[in-house]
């Protein structure tokens, strides 16, 4: 029978239950976390586990084996579904970062495989002896970039599945129920998750029973293009897909792990009703392409209260208010039927397709561009470009340059300028690319002086929707020379770079639009 899993990553719930914290219904009263999330039909919690979290004073020892006992048992004792998400890593892995654990570090890849192995199967056996075993295993969390670098890392595809099939194996050798899952981020962009897939299927990876993806409205596409990714996984793999990370802001805050800047990318804005509806639909999407397989959806980290010191995110990322108490985005869990995801498939992708539309007024300064070349209609005359590894795709062709890496990369583009007159400037570029985890990349002005430097920087947020003016604040710039550019330090995405100017302020600029 399809079964279709509602679930919630709730890893943090024993730091949160040492600091004190309480949880609160939609009436007030004060309910068990469990209990809490079984009243309102979540049937699934998926939890992450850590190697040697002791080792890394941020981690406070969370996310380990006995914390990992403690809520598993929890979670049997309320019937639930039980995901355990294997890091491989004393702390957070993800695309830009996949750490090796502190003791595998001196381990030749021979031995680094056993270990994989051995750690796997070590955790499974005791949850086992508990009473506790994972219903399903994620080897490796959000892979894309590799796992365990630098030997795992992206080209090695090799080295890739051999690691994850030690962690397969160990699997298949404590209980051939487990449903075992590979989970990448970028869930709403087919391309990427087909590439890597494809090379590390023809590099020998063990079958596998599940696809997981991480998809965040503000990072990884589009709605549409959740659907359309899920449904081509499903095509081309035949295999089960879930999203088993999802969430979206109830606020904007000074102190929130996202902003307004990115949440332009976002379809929905911030908000009490847009959390719920972005939520609602990440379900509606999951259930209507999933066919007969099974699906499923998973809140991360629905339960953290603002104004704590937790962390930013949960300042505007939870499902809980400022008091502890569920916001209405908890009740779409008990409300949604799988069943019937929606009553009209049409008007939910028209409703879809609405939430993007491009703002023609956002546009670039006008007036004279000192930066040469600046429309790349002579490809980078002009820049100078740098970037790591060396096989960083870089292509210059119809007025803009496409930077693209499976792998981590470092990318500089950059021009120096003689500026002639004093006065303020304003610097801009169209980009328009695809984020994740990790992605940093910043427009960039530098002012050389024979004191020194000093920087000025706007951080972009990548959207692949379409072209976005970025600019810095105007600057008062002295006669003399600056550098200008863009500096991406990234997982694997790629960037398309446009019109980069350097204008004067002047009272008939449009620096403000």
């Amino acid at each position: 029978m399809k079964k279709f899993f509602k679930g919630m990553d709730i890893s943090s719930l024993p730091a949160y239950f040492d600091a004190g914290e309480h949880f609160y219904d939609e009436m007030g009263k004060e309910c068990d976390p469990f209990d809490l999330l079984a009243a309102n039909h979540v049937n699934s919690v998926r939890l992450r586990i850590w190697n040697q979290p002791e080792l890394v004073p941020e981690s406070k020892g969370y996310c380990d084996l006995a914390h990992t006992i403690e809520m598993a048992k929890k979670i049997k004792e309320h019937n639930m579904h039980f995901v355990l998400d294997f890091h491989y890593s004393d702390y957070w892995a993800d695309p830009g970062q996949q750490r090796k654990p502190k003791a595998w570090e001196d381990l030749s890849f021979s031995e680094l495989v056993d270990a994989v192995y051995t750690f796997t199967f070590q955790t499974l056996s005791v949850l086992r002896e508990e009473g506790c075993l994972p219903d399903m295993v994620q080897v490796g969390n959000e892979i894309r970039s590799g796992l365990l670098f630098p030997d795992g890392a992206v080209p090695h595809y090799e080295n890739i599945a051999t690691l994850l099939n030690a962690g397969i194996e160990a699997c298949r050798d404590i209980s051939k129920d487990i449903t075992v899952m590979i989970h990448l981020d970028q869930g709403g962009r087919f391309y990427y998750l087909k590439e890597w897939f494809d090379a590390v299927f023809a590099a020998g990876l063990h079958t596998i029973d599940a696809i997981g993806i991480s998809f965040y409205s503000f990072w990884h596409g589009t709605f549409m293009d959740l659907r359309d990714s899920m449904q081509q996984l499903i095509d081309t793999y035949h295999l089960p897909v879930y999203v088993v990370e999802t969430a979206h802001p109830w606020r904007i805050c000074s102190t929130g792990h996202v902003f307004e800047d990115i949440m332009k990318t976002a379809g929905l804005p911030a908000g009490i009703k847009e959390q719920r509806r972005s939520l609602e639909l990440v379900m509606q999407i999951a259930a209507s392409v999933s066919g007969e397989l099974d699906s499923g959806v998973y809140y991360w980290e629905p339960l953290c209260i603002p104004g704590h010191g937790h962390g930013s995110w949960d300042e505007n990322m939870g499902m809980l208010d400022l008091d502890g108490q569920i916001l209405p985005s908890f009740h779409v869990y008990r409300d949604f039927d799988p069943e019937h995801p929606c009553e009209d498939i049409d008007d939910l992708n028209a409703f879809m397709e609405s939430l993007y539309e491009v703002d023609e007024s956002d546009l670039p300064p006008m007036g004279t561009n000192l930066v040469s070349n600046g429309d790349f209609s002579d490809g980078t005359t002009g820049f100078w470009v740098t970037h790591t590894p060396e096989d960083v795709t870089v292509k210059a062709e119809d007025n803009e340059v496409y930077v693209s890496s499976n792998q981590n990369f470092v990318f500089k583009l950059a021009q120096d300028i003689h500026i002639n007159k004093a006065g303020k400037y304003v610097l801009s570029t169209r980009y328009r690319g695809t984020n994740t985890t990790g992605v940093r990349i910043h427009l960039f002005l530098k002012v050389i002086t024979c004191n020194g430097e000093t920087s000025y920087t706007k951080e972009i947020f990548p959207s692949d929707v379409a072209f976005v003016t970025h600019k810095l604040e105007p600057v008062e710039l002295p006669v003399g020379q600056v550098q200008i550019g863009i500096e991406m330090d990234t997982p694997p995405v790629f960037g398309r770079i446009t019109d980069i100017r350097l204008i004067e302020v002047t009272d008939n600029t449009n620096s403000e639009n």
